[in-house]
């Protein structure tokens, strides 16, 4: 029997994720094998499954912190990375921004700078193999208030270069924006970039704190934004981008169905929206996923999903020559695509 013919897969236009956090990346799969070590917490579940199911987003913070607790130490984190870099590879990411909470692993006594060496060396490994970039958002625990960020702030300091931003993530609703005003703008003075999640549980309060308080240059998630037309209008005449995540926001029960998901609404209001996987292990998704959804759960036709994977690339702190050029490979992979489907939807009627 002759060999079935080989097919090219052709190259896939390159994306940014600008919203996804390490630690909520880590699979079923890379979870038993940490999992079933000698000595793991008595206080986890029997089934490690369970921690990717959530009925609620207070739930998925209790699970999000119970998978932390299966990582001990600098080479868990950098097998993490590594399977983040290939995930993203065959996704065809070419950089992420991503969000990750050492002060989480330095109050079990890990050495902040021992786990940034074994993030940033798979990373670099992964990169001699065709993997994305990859660069580190320190994300504040929002309900351990000002201290954690202050730690997040002191990393930074120690690892010049190497830390992109500073973000604040958790639970809204339980410290407030004020007490972070001043972190916030010490990591402007450092050269840091700043974003904030907001407008997630919590409403568009949240939204108007971390732009009018913290000064976020972009707003993780901000869904809730569309419950408030003035927002939305600072938004769109500021042209801050939101993080929107749509299967995060479902998973958590934020929005109870697909067709209560505001993105249509927020998109029609001119505000920037990128699209991101958020914890993509723990909510059982991708960026790629993402994408599809955008498609066949949202309704969105392909030339709203075109452009929101290029607001991907121009939202992102990545260097304006690096986005010129992931622009230009984008429209030249897609106008390539295009004609390739013309010529062959032209060879069927032949």
């Amino acid at each position: 029997m002759a060999p079935a013919p080989v097919r090219n897969t052709p190259p896939l236009p390159p994306r940014v994720e600008i919203h996804v956090h390490l630690e909520g990346t880590v699979t079923l799969p890379r979870l038993r094998t940490l999992w079933d070590r000698p000595g793991r917490d008595a206080s986890l579940p029997s089934d490690p499954a369970s921690l990717y199911r959530h009925r609620s987003f207070s739930e998925f913070l209790q699970h999000f912190a119970q998978v932390t607790r299966i990582i001990r130490g600098p080479e868990d984190l950098a097998l993490i990375t590594s399977d983040l870099c290939r995930s993203l590879k065959r996704q065809g990411v070419a950089a992420a921004e991503v969000f990750f909470s050492p002060v989480i692993f330095m109050r079990r006594g890990i050495p902040f700078m021992e786990m940034l060496d074994a993030m940033d060396e798979a990373v670099l490994w992964e990169r001699a193999r065709g993997g994305p970039t990859m660069a580190w958002i320190l994300d504040g625990v929002r309900q351990w208030g000002p201290r954690g960020l202050e730690t997040h702030l002191e990393c930074a300091a120690r690892a010049p270069g190497r830390i992109l931003g500073i973000g604040i993530g958790g639970d809204e609703r339980s410290v407030p924006a004020s007490q972070f005003k001043s972190h916030f703008a010490q990591a402007r003075s450092m050269g840091l970039r700043t974003v904030a999640h907001a407008g997630e549980f919590d409403g568009p309060r949240s939204v108007w704190e971390a732009l009018e308080v913290l000064g976020a240059e972009r707003i993780g998630h901000g869904i809730r934004s569309c419950e408030d037309p003035e927002l939305l209008a600072l938004l769109r005449r500021r042209k801050v981008p939101l993080e929107v995540c749509p299967t995060s926001n479902l998973r958590t029960r934020v929005v109870a169905c697909w067709n209560d998901h505001p993105i249509a609404r927020l998109i029609s209001a001119g505000v920037r929206v990128t699209v991101n996987s958020d914890d993509p292990a723990l909510f059982r998704t991708s960026l790629s996923t993402e994408f599809r959804v955008l498609r066949y759960r949202l309704g969105l036709g392909t030339a709203q999903v075109r452009k929101i994977e290029r607001e991907g690339i121009r939202a992102s702190f990545l260097p304006a020559a690096v986005k010129r050029e992931l622009l230009r490979s984008f429209r030249r992979l897609r106008e390539k695509g295009r004609r390739g489907k013309e010529r062959a939807k032209g060879q069927e009627w032949r």
